[in-house]
């Protein structure tokens, strides 16, 4: 038996290329690829070195739990990668497929399927398995305050208020406003609004002195760096540097300046009456360093875990958490913090900004909802009102949709949920004319 990871079918060194014609030499009586969705790709190296040694295998095996995350696409790349002679997708148009309007055709989908995917899930075999209970809460996001900041981000050109998004910028740009709007109906505090230009300049000759950018920094290398910075990143270095300015640090209120801070204010504090404890994954490390902040104002006590936590501290933290019961929450990032973690100490997850695939929220919510726990889970979504974050859900759910069409039994009803999908240039173009 050799265990291999799937780093060594992504590189290029020397080393790498001489281990992979080594492995490429042998006929291996099976090949297993555990998390197989990381297969997903079949234009990607790892899908095409790895390839290259499995295809002299006797047998195949692949093990994952989300085999659908995104698209067909996907999964048949899976399948093609166990059967290339039988699933080759290259004069398929598997999205067409999808969007036919014709029951039969997924219910041969499923048929064809059939043979090569086994599933089971957790109602299957883990009976004694508590319930998890679906709570999607909307908040509607104070329009002053997401006025104002989407104007500070919103293109300039008057030709983009009545044209197609699409037709006028580059694709990168569409994708770079996207990501503002994202962080804004997050909270405004992660861009720049309210230390200008002026006050950027004047935190710098201050900053400049003292190094703290490196003594070999010139002062133009600072303000350049300090423009870049979001509104919550200055204060947070003005902050940790103790330097006094006119604008100085924000107060705490500016905290609760988002629909979603100002929503946890009010659900957070309940269920820790009610006996609760609580997991929320954010996506952004800067986000749950806002989280931080706003759960010190609200006084709940808390631990963060995300992909800067070293790998020996991760057990203690997520022990002192499951053990101590006067932690109330614990901070995660959704990808460092939703895989291989136990956390049944909590029963209440919040998804406070969501993945466009909603596989990475499902991996997330498990981790309290797992063998070993006690209580009925609660997960909720918090999900801003007319932003971008409308747009994000209508996805993932379209997504879910498709997981549950191809993959589980019966037939899945619309119920509303199979919305078209968006292109996030359509739905810039939405917002700035909305």
């Amino acid at each position: 038996m050799l265990l291999v990871c799937y780093s060594l079918f992504e590189r290029h060194s020397a080393q790498q290329k001489d281990d992979r014609k080594i492995l490429k030499r042998w006929r291996w009586s099976c090949v297993l690829m555990d998390e197989a969705h990381a297969l997903k790709d079949k234009n990607s190296y790892r899908w095409k070195n790895l390839m290259l040694v499995a295809r002299n295998a006797k047998q195949l095996l692949m093990l994952t739990g989300t085999p659908l995350q995104n698209d067909l696409n996907e999964l048949w790349s899976m399948l093609e990668f166990m059967l290339p002679d039988l699933f080759v997708t290259e004069n398929v148009d598997l999205k067409k497929l999808l969007n036919a309007d014709n029951h039969e055709l997924v219910a041969r989908m499923k048929s064809i399927l059939g043979p090569f995917i086994l599933r089971r899930l957790k109602s299957d075999v883990m009976q004694q398995l508590v319930a998890k209970e679906q709570r999607e809460d909307a908040y509607v996001e104070a329009i002053q305050e997401y006025r104002s900041a989407s104007s500070a981000r919103m293109p300039k050109s008057s030709d983009l208020q009545s044209s197609d998004v699409i037709r006028v910028l580059p694709r990168r740009q569409i994708s770079n406003y996207f990501v503002q709007f994202r962080k804004i109906a997050n909270h405004p505090l992660l861009i720049r609004r309210i230390y200008n230009n002026d006050d950027i300049v004047r935190i710098a000759k201050k900053l400049h002195p003292r190094g703290v950018f490196g003594h070999e920094c010139t002062l133009e290398r600072v303000v350049d760096e300090l423009k870049s910075y979001s509104d919550f990143s200055v204060h947070r270095l003005l902050y940790n540097t103790g330097i006094k300015d006119t604008k100085g640090i924000l107060p705490d209120k500016q905290v609760m300046a988002s629909a979603k801070c100002r929503a946890l204010a009010k659900l957070l504090p309940s269920l820790k009456r009610d006996g609760h404890r609580v997991l929320i994954f954010s996506q952004w490390t800067s986000m749950l360093d806002i989280l931080e902040w706003a759960l010190d104002v609200i006084g709940l006590t808390y631990r963060r875990l995300d992909g800067s936590t070293a790998v020996s501290e991760r057990q203690t933290i997520v022990d002192t958490f499951n053990n101590d019961y006067s932690i109330f929450a614990c901070l995660l990032s959704t990808r460092a913090g939703g895989q291989g973690l136990n956390l049944t100490g909590a029963d209440t997850v919040i998804i406070h900004d969501m993945d466009f695939n909603p596989q990475i929220d499902r991996q997330a919510e498990d981790r309290c909802h797992r063998i070993g726990q006690t209580k009925p889970v609660t997960i909720y979504r918090l999900v801003t009102k007319n932003t971008v974050d409308e747009n994000v859900y209508e996805i993932a759910k379209r997504k879910l949709v498709l997981d549950a069409a191809v993959l589980e039994s019966g037939v899945v009803e619309d119920n509303g949920v199979d919305v078209p999908e968006k292109t996030m240039g359509e739905i810039l173009s939405a917002i700035l004319l909305w």
